[in-house]
């Protein structure tokens, strides 16, 4: 549990069930161990509690690490707690969650999802920056498929997002590995989704492929949906049957 809101940085109450205890129907196993981890310090619950998280619903405490679980984990640097819920790291907490869960009904199989800084890659001259890099595996398929993923919380003006995706376009040139991940940019509405689409698939010739534009509920099935894209798609069906 420490290791995973580490990655996240924060981890709501609902990631933290979805994602470690799915099987339990109490809610009280995990809430005792959150309780304990917070009174030893290795974890720290944040004052404000975020209501209903991205879903609605009841108010969920958020969780970052305590100075007990930075020692822990031998974190460079001194101790520093943030005192503000940082609503883009839920976000990609939401994504893996929606991984996870799409898992637990044997819809794919999460191969890998990593966070940044970790995720961050030079190549050739351009640096990228995802939030996340992930591959899942469709086993009606037997392939795996490997994504970039880009959290879009409605922010950032068109011409940022175009300057990312001219950036991957490059990268995909330099790319000296198989396969090059597709660029997944998930937005918090069909409205925003449809303004990124046309930014991402406004570029030259040829880099449509490369782009997926997805709202939270429709994740999973555009993940692994069957549109022709071949970017980021290998045959490897003896990881996917693991």
């Amino acid at each position: 549990m420490i290791d995973l809101v580490a990655q996240f940085k924060q981890l709501n109450t609902r990631h933290i069930r979805a994602s470690l205890f799915n099987e339990l129907a109490s809610a009280t196993p995990p809430d005792r161990t959150l309780r304990r981890l917070v009174e030893q310090h290795y974890l720290a619950r944040l004052q404000r509690r975020l209501v209903g998280g991205s879903h609605g619903g009841s108010s969920q405490h958020v969780y970052q690490l305590g100075r007990a679980g930075w020692t822990l984990l031998d974190k460079p640097g001194a101790f520093w707690a943030p005192r503000a819920i940082n609503l883009h790291s839920l976000g990609i907490a939401d994504c893996f969650v929606a991984f996870k869960q799409a898992e637990q009904r044997d819809e794919l199989v999460l191969l890998e999802f990593i966070t940044e800084p970790e995720c961050h890659a030079s190549v050739g001259p351009v640096q990228l920056t995802p939030d996340a890099r992930f591959e899942v595996g469709d086993r009606a398929r037997g392939v795996r498929i490997a994504y970039w993923l880009e959290l879009d919380r409605g922010t950032e003006h068109r011409s940022v997002i175009a300057e990312k995706c001219s950036r991957y376009w490059k990268a995909l040139h330099n790319w000296q590995q198989e396969v090059f991940p597709t660029v997944l940019f998930v937005t918090p509405d069909l409205q925003r989704a449809q303004q990124l689409a046309q930014t991402a698939h406004g570029g030259p010739v040829g880099s449509q492929a490369l782009f997926k534009v997805a709202i939270l509920g429709d994740l999973v099935a555009t993940c692994i949906g069957t549109d022709g894209s071949e970017e980021g798609v290998r045959e490897v069906v003896d990881v996917v049957d693991r």
